[in-house]
């Protein structure tokens, strides 16, 4: 798997989580929004605005092995949910040649699709820390800290042929690919090379996602601008990329000096959820 995702940017594995372990971990999901959504998780930043529609439902939230120095809620009696950020930290810890720490956050992730649902834009995942919506409805990123990898466990899924679930870009290439979205499926990718869309489905879907934000991830920039004093930066397709910059340290500095803006203007606009 190593090898692919360096080579190919993803790896996709089917059929890794049984049946029995998917029906645990929607429970557990379902249990970690019945105990953590509400706005004082959301106001200090351990859970994210949900985007809740008609046929599509999201929910995140930070959560970590350990003690972290950043905000987390707790997913204390959950096993499955342990087990799946386990999975998640073998396979990160396997890509950088180094064991994850307990105090790392993941986001964890988890959205229900239904049939007719809204697609979502492609985009890189991340914590974003300076963007600008689009006319189109989309955003441009301008600064943020991007996980190395995304994980994404297919729950259940209804839909068949092309374009199942995740659809993938790799922004050196061009090439788009969508690997199937069977239950109990496993697709991770190069959050840094690939970017990833979801189409309208035809049919219902869940999902359950991990990303890193603090352990290796790279900062961001669109422009020189953004850049961190004695960082080097290489070039990609949509801006600039570091991996010398202390992921833990600027997201320390946002919830300090830029979140409660954010926050604010968030409410100023209705989105208390």
């Amino acid at each position: 798997m190593g090898s692919q995702l360096r080579e190919e940017g993803h790896a996709y594995l089917p059929g890794v989580f049984e049946t029995s372990f998917l029906r645990a971990l929607e429970r557990e999901c379902d249990e970690m929004a019945a105990r953590h959504y509400r706005v004082e998780n959301i106001d200090r930043h351990a859970a994210y605005l949900s985007d809740n529609t008609a046929t599509r439902t999201s929910h995140a939230m930070m959560i970590s092995a350990g003690p972290s120095p950043l905000p987390t809620v707790s997913h204390q009696g959950l096993p499955a949910l342990e087990q799946f950020l386990s999975f998640h930290d073998a396979v990160l810890g396997m890509l950088l040649g180094q064991e994850v720490p307990a105090w790392s956050r993941s986001m964890l992730n988890w959205q229900t699709y239904l049939s007719g649902s809204k697609p979502v834009t492609e985009h890189f995942d991340g914590e974003y820390l300076d963007y600008r919506k689009d006319a189109d409805g989309g955003f441009t990123l301008h600064e943020g800290l991007l996980p190395r990898l995304v994980l994404v466990l297919t729950l259940s899924n209804e839909n068949e042929g092309e374009r199942q679930g995740t659809v993938l870009r790799d922004t050196g290439t061009g090439r788009e690919l969508s690997p199937p979205s069977r239950p109990g499926d496993v697709l991770v990718f190069d959050n840094v090379r690939m970017r990833h869309s979801v189409p309208t489905l035809e049919k219902p879907r869940r999902m359950a996602g991990l990303r890193s934000f603090d352990f290796k991830a790279v900062h961001f920039a669109r422009t020189q601008a953004s850049c961190r004093p004695g960082a080097a930066y290489r070039q990609m397709p949509e801006g600039l990329v570091s991996e010398d910059v202390d992921a833990v340290a600027v997201h320390q500095e946002f919830l300090r000096e830029r979140w409660a803006k954010v926050r604010e203007a968030q409410k100023a606009e209705g989105a208390l959820f």
